[in-house]
């Protein structure tokens, strides 16, 4: 197994029992839900590119509430000559600021959201949606967190989604 590194920071957000969560369009999660957020921009704080990722992949702003910790998965994705992602999540709890609806989002390079949706906790599996966002759903239930990185070897989608 050879993996490369990627970094980022990501909200969990919760509305009446639904976990507000994005389509994404591209990366290894492409077809699943996964969690708004993403990598940092240079010189950019954890909390700014937070807040900054949650606008562009929801079209909500949102308040940082406090930090979960940090958590890693490996995930089987061939890139270049790599056959797996090393996913580190910085995971916090945000709100949503107000009572807004989620605006159209900006499409530009670069961009892997194809836009928000609530989703209900039970409806979050491995079937649908990226790791992380299985460990948010996970912890909403139950209360817990893993202290142990997850590996995601053979992961199929068994149905796509509808966007």
């Amino acid at each position: 197994m050879k993996s490369f590194n990627h970094f980022g920071v990501y909200g969990i957000c919760i509305r009446d029992g639904k976990l507000l969560l994005i389509h994404k369009g591209r990366g290894p999660y492409t077809g699943r839900y996964d969690l708004p957020g993403g990598r940092l921009e240079s010189d950019e704080a954890l909390i700014d590119g937070l807040v900054r990722e949650f606008r562009e992949e929801t079209g909500l702003s949102v308040s940082v509430k406090n930090n979960l910790g940090t958590y890693d998965f490996f995930v089987r994705y061939q890139e270049d000559f790599y056959t797996h992602m090393h996913h580190i999540a910085a995971l916090y709890m945000v709100e949503v600021k107000e009572d807004q609806q989620a605006a159209p989002i900006e499409m530009f390079a670069g961009q892997d959201s194809l836009g928000a949706v609530w989703v209900e906790l039970e409806e979050i599996s491995l079937e649908l949606a990226s790791p992380v966002a299985v460990l948010a759903a996970e912890w909403l239930a139950g209360g817990r967190l893993p202290a142990v990185a997850g590996a995601y070897d053979q992961w199929e989608m068994k149905q796509p989604l509808e966007t």
